[in-house]
C-alpha cells in the first residue's frame, strides 16, 4: 500500500511539474532540494520524503501539502498535530480553506436574502390585512374574525423558516488555538 501511495505521489508531482512546464532541475532549485531527490520521489524510490521537501514542492507547484503528505504515507497525527504546523500547510491548502470560507459566506448571504424576501412577503400580507381592516372601518362595515384568522393562518407558516437557526453542520471547520478558544 505504501508503494502505491509513493507511486501516486511521484505521479502527482510529475504531472503537476509538467503542467507548470518546468524541469526536475528547476523544481529542485525552486523547492531548495537536490535534483536527484526530485527524481527519486517522482520515480517512487523515496518512500517518505522529508516534509520540508514536500512543502517546497507543494508551494512551487501550487499543490496541497496535506494531499502530498497523505500520498507520501504520513498519518493524520503527522499531518495535523506535528510540532511546526506552519510547515504542514502549503499555499494551495490555504487557498482551499479560503475558498471553503468564501463559499460558506456566500451561502449564508443567499440564505439571508431568501429570508429577507420572505420577511417582505409577510410584511406585505400584514399590510394587506391592516388595509382590509381600515377599509372596513372607513366603509363602516364589519370584517369577520374568520377573515382575519384565515389570513393570519396563511402568514404563520411563512414565518417559520426565518425562525430556524442556521445549520451549523454547514459551517466551515475553524482552526482554533488555545489562545482563541473561549
Amino acid at each position: 500500500m505504501l508503494k502505491k501511495s509513493t507511486t501516486e505521489l511521484g505521479k502527482t508531482i510529475s504531472e503537476a511539474r509538467e503542467k507548470v512546464g518546468i524541469s526536475q532541475r528547476e523544481l529542485a532549485r525552486q523547492a531548495n532540494m537536490d535534483c536527484a531527490e526530485v527524481s527519486r520521489i517522482e520515480a517512487g524510490k523515496r518512500l517518505k520524503p522529508n516534509i520540508l521537501y514536500l512543502k517546497g514542492i507543494a508551494d512551487t507547484l501550487n499543490l496541497s501539502m496535506v494531499d502530498l503528505m497523505k500520498l507520501a504515507g504520513y498519518n493524520d497525527i503527522d499531518i495535523n498535530w506535528g510540532q511546526d504546523f506552519s510547515n504542514k500547510r502549503s499555499i494551495a491548502d490555504y487557498q482551499k480553506q479560503i475558498e471553503s470560507y468564501e463559499q460558506f459566506y456566500f451561502d449564508v448571504l443567499e440564505e439571508i436574502e431568501t429570508r429577507r424576501k420572505i420577511d417582505f412577503s409577510i410584511k406585505g400580507g400584514i399590510a394587506d390585512l391592516i388595509d382590509k381592516i381600515e377599509l372596513a372601518k372607513i366603509e363602516k362595515r364589519e370584517i369577520s374574525n374568520d377573515e382575519i384568522l384565515e389570513r393570519l393562518k396563511e402568514l404563520i407558516p411563512m414565518i417559520r423558516p426565518n425562525l430556524e437557526k442556521l445549520d451549523k453542520s454547514k459551517y466551515p471547520p475553524l482552526s482554533r488555538t488555545k489562545k482563541n478558544i473561549k
